[in-house]
């Protein structure tokens, strides 16, 4: 008697489970007779939808295989042909992508205990304003990004700022960065979100290599020592008070975008940081997840398997670079303890660099790219 109400107890769940799979089944079903099949581009597939649908008896186990990949069909279909919805999907796509990345790097620095290397530096290794990355660049991208210049003496020495901002990525676990040059150039039909892969096979001449940062504290590209006046690493420039000049090397360098105007205050980094003032002056170094960054976690603790592109309302993958862009804190001025002079020394370069947020390719923020995700088109009104 045990046994049998062992066995009774045992089978009502599965009994419920079932009668609740055939439930949703028949609701698939109904739902999938009255759809309208007409939306389906696909002329065989058309065909099939509208052969089952006047079918009259039961479905073989194929067949509502099929009506369920229908379903999703029309599904998709239904979003498409939606007014606006086409436009406003690309950036709400956009902020899931943003969201997740950020999830996935800092759970990522909070069990491995860095971020992973291989990020995409956004400027010209040689600190150059055309050609190489700056082709790849949307001109929304280029107003809101920027570069920092470092002459080739700070960044082959190993002492002052420039020891300082290297050993602050390094030790956060940055060690290398991928990057191309102004010579930098590819074949007809290249993809930008691969262009600064070094192994990328569309490459005509200067093919995009290392920045490694030393732990002796300097900065070598493609295995070696620094040739070129200048070299950039990309930033989102940083203003203090209006009127004030905030910079690391000179007195306003951080405030230049790359198409050459000028930011007066912190508001942009504020806004995506309530930490960092709108009157202060930052040091932020803005990396591209690219391709490469889930290759350098194979084998830790956690793997990033794959980092998506952003392709935003904006930005198409196939014409710019669309990759989310992580925003590392690398320095404050007044961080030490002194009087803001609106100059970021040595001393006030951060140990190791904080991930303060990731955004899409033109600096929009999750809850920017959602809200115009959800934005009324002249359509609505």
């Amino acid at each position: 008697m045990t046994n049998s109400l062992y066995e009774t107890d045992e089978a009502r769940p599965q009994q419920r489970d079932n009668k609740m799979n055939i439930g949703q089944i028949k609701t698939a079903i109904t739902k999938f007779k009255n759809a309208n099949v007409s939306m389906i581009k696909d002329d065989a597939m058309r065909a099939k939808a509208q052969k089952l649908q006047a079918k009259q008896k039961g479905f073989t186990l194929l067949e509502l295989l099929v009506v369920i990949t229908l379903l999703a069909t029309l599904s998709t279909a239904a979003l498409v042909a939606y007014d606006g919805a086409g436009e406003n999907a690309r950036d709400a796509s956009a902020a899931t992508a943003v969201n997740t990345l950020e999830g996935s790097l800092r759970n990522y620095r909070s069990i491995v205990g860095e971020y992973p290397e291989q990020f995409d530096n956004l400027a010209n290794v040689d600190a150059l304003l055309t050609g190489g990355a700056m082709e790849l660049m949307s001109d929304e991208t280029k107003k809101f990004f920027g570069q920092l210049i470092i002459a080739k003496a700070d960044a082959n020495g190993t002492t002052g700022p420039s020891k300082a901002i290297f050993d602050s990525l390094r030790k956060a676990g940055l060690e290398e960065l991928q990057s191309v040059q102004n010579g930098t150039t590819w074949s007809d039909g290249f993809v930008p979100n691969l262009a600064m892969n070094e192994s990328y096979p569309k490459v005509t001449a200067l093919a995009g290599s290392e920045i490694e940062f030393t732990e002796t504290g300097s900065m070598k590209f493609a295995e070696a020592v620094i040739a070129s006046d200048n070299v950039a690493l990309s930033i989102v420039p940083s203003g203090a008070a209006t009127g004030d000049s905030c910079g690391v090397f000179t007195a306003g360098d951080l405030q230049t975008n790359f198409d050459t105007t000028t930011v007066a205050t912190n508001a942009r980094l504020n806004l995506i940081s309530d930490g960092l003032d709108s009157d202060g002056c930052d040091l932020v170094i803005a990396l591209g997840i690219g391709k490469e960054v889930p290759g350098a976690t194979l084998g830790k603790a956690v793997e990033i398997a794959q980092v998506p592109t952003v392709g935003t309302n904006n930005i198409n993958p196939r014409d710019n670079y669309a990759r989310a862009i992580a925003l590392f804190h690398v320095g404050q001025d007044g961080s030490d303890g002194s009087t803001a002079d609106g100059i970021i020394s040595a001393e006030e370069i951060f140990n190791k660099a904080r991930l303060i947020a990731v955004v899409g390719p033109e600096g929009r923020t999750i809850d920017q790219l959602a809200a115009d995700a959800t934005a009324s088109t002249a359509d609505d009104s």
